[in-house]
């Protein structure tokens, strides 16, 4: 068994897939605020298929996995927070999802019988709304919205308790009594949610190596350390 918190290999040891994530497409361009308003819409209309997917499996897996429902809360389901903002940007569902989306649909449910791994893709879901509270507040100027949870709940749908809800969130992953084997198939769920969210602005799939070779040379785990440190301002 291993003795060092698994919420420290799931950050340290996916910073190059995580820094990677956040660069070029549709993720940079909401951190920057340059994505259109109509743009953002569109990327919600094609999210809301693979949240409820993870929805659907994260629910099995709290079936398959009781230890796993002290800590999946029914407010960690985020399909109903993305429709609440397609309703507010007067938008529908995609009808045609792009290839990037379906195959993270796919990945899903390829693993929907390994609860651990679909714990994974969930932990980088709920982790991932620590930073998206910057970009919903960067958003919310861009757009002129005035409500903080006005189009912007799949973003920002803990507001003030971000910072408390994760860590309890955390706290409770480190108590779960796992062996190594488990430990990886979480971490294998934690890699492959930041592979297949790197792959929804691609066309043709982009293996791990792929990547990291393509971005050695401009990764920084100093600069990802000192950025991802405190997601959330206390």
């Amino acid at each position: 068994m291993s003795a060092s918190p698994i919420t420290n290999r799931l950050k340290s040891d996916n910073w190059d897939l995580h820094q990677i994530a956040e660069r070029g497409g549709t993720p940079e361009s909401m951190i920057k605020g340059t994505i259109t308003r109509d743009g953002f819409a569109d990327y919600l209309a094609q999210s809301i298929h693979i949240n409820r997917a993870l929805d659907k499996a994260l629910a099995q897996a709290v079936e398959q996995m009781p230890a796993l429902a002290e800590l999946v809360t029914d407010e960690q389901y985020f399909e109903r927070y993305l429709s609440e903002d397609l309703a507010y940007f007067g938008t529908t569902e995609a009808e045609n999802l792009k290839p990037g989306v379906a195959r993270f649909i796919e990945h899903i449910n390829e693993h929907a019988d390994s609860p651990l791994h679909i714990f994974g893709l969930h932990y980088v879901r709920l982790g991932a709304c620590n930073g998206n509270r910057f970009v919903a507040r960067k958003l919310r100027q861009v757009f002129g919205i005035d409500h903080p949870s006005d189009g912007m709940r799949s973003h920002d749908p803990f507001g003030e308790s971000q910072r408390g809800k994760w860590n309890t969130f955390k706290e409770g992953i480190d108590a779960l009594d796992l062996s190594d084997a488990q430990r990886d198939e979480l971490f294998n769920g934690t890699r492959a949610a930041y592979l297949m969210t790197i792959n929804i602005d691609h066309d043709e799939f982009k293996s791990a190596e792929d990547l990291l070779s393509a971005n050695a040379k401009t990764l920084d785990r100093e600069a990802f350390e000192q950025g991802h440190s405190v997601h959330v301002p206390a």
